[in-house]
């Protein structure tokens, strides 16, 4: 790759890095999180770590001192993803999407177990319930292919 390539390459790099930064730092402190903010914080995140993958193997076979200060930038984004994102936004995910889960799946079977005849109203409240319990099962498969990408790294 030429610098200009090179340099092009990396300016993507930091614009990524910092659409992450500014995609993380809001649910840092958050305990419940929207199955839109998980998705879009591990593609971000994802995508962030394959450009930096991308780049680090095109300065790696050259070490040109002019591309140092690149080389330790990328280092350093992949060790706020490590730090922020892996060890704490990660497994807090995960929780909260197995907690979530946990209390749909309870909160329906006790609907279940309610006999009579069911209002429309009643059916359809039900139905989102089902609906959301979907959304937030297939969110928590997304989330676990990331858990699993990092086990074998």
């Amino acid at each position: 790759m030429d610098d200009i390539s090179f340099e092009k390459s990396y300016k993507i790099f930091e614009s990524e890095s910092n659409e992450l930064k500014n995609t993380i730092e809001p649910i840092l402190n958050k305990s419940e999180r929207t199955i839109p903010e998980i998705i879009q914080s591990y593609y971000q995140v994802m995508k962030v770590n394959t450009l930096a993958k991308l780049l680090k193997q095109e300065l790696q076979p050259q070490p040109d001192p002019n591309h140092q200060k690149l080389l330790d930038g990328i280092n350093k984004v992949q060790q706020q993803i490590t730090e922020q994102f892996n060890m704490s936004i990660h497994p807090a995910t995960l929780s909260y999407l197995t907690n979530s889960i946990q209390s749909h799946t309870d909160h329906l079977k006790s609907l279940a177990r309610e006999s009579g005849k069911k209002s429309k109203e009643v059916i359809e409240a039900e139905a989102n319930l089902y609906k959301e319990l979907r959304e937030l099962m297939s969110t928590k498969e997304f989330v676990m292919q990331y858990e699993n990408g990092l086990k074998n790294v």
